[in-house]
């Protein structure tokens, strides 16, 4: 945009670019793909209990894939990218998979396991070439266990335990 380019010119300033990285998890289509089961949405969105969970050899394909998808966001002249870990979307439900058995549930490492990974692997790929975000919720206000940043001890409704949330960050 013409706009765009005269304010740049006349104030040295230019947009910064930010490409967002996300894996749609139950959202995706034609079929959701589960990194875990959440009754509550599972039901709204009416999701078949024939649904399979993504296996842990799928989700440990996908730090690299993230890599490549930043180096690629580098490549296109993007200043940064953001790890999208919020709205239920794939890496925030994995946060809260308590329910979820193998090496991507149950523990807070588990549950976090691949998001760090995809981290890591990022870093290695473009660290220090542009920059690293993630937007990430804290409290995603669904019943525990199935819950991102929620206490155990509720009385109907969902209560906020931010100690998780805390301690990724």
């Amino acid at each position: 945009d013409s706009s765009l380019d005269e304010a740049a010119k006349s104030t040295g300033a230019r947009p910064f670019t930010v490409k967002q990285l996300t894996h749609s998890g139950r959202y995706s289509k034609p079929e959701p793909l589960l990194g875990a089961r959440v009754p509550e949405l599972d039901s709204f969105m009416k999701i078949p209990d024939s649904a399979e969970l993504l296996t842990d050899s799928y989700l440990a394909s996908l730090p690299k894939k993230y890599a490549e998808a930043a180096s690629i966001a580098m490549e296109a002249g993007f200043d940064a990218i953001d790890i999208k870990a919020c709205h239920r979307y794939l890496m925030s439900e994995l946060f809260g998979a308590r329910m979820r058995p193998g090496r991507y549930g149950g523990s807070l490492k588990n549950r976090t396991r691949l998001f760090m990974e995809a981290l890591d692997a990022i870093s290695s790929a473009v660290g220090g070439k542009i920059e690293i975000a993630s937007r990430m919720n804290v409290y995603d206000a669904i019943q525990f266990p199935y819950g991102w940043g929620t206490s155990d001890e509720t009385e109907g409704h969902p209560v906020p335990d931010l100690y998780e949330p805390i301690d990724l960050i």
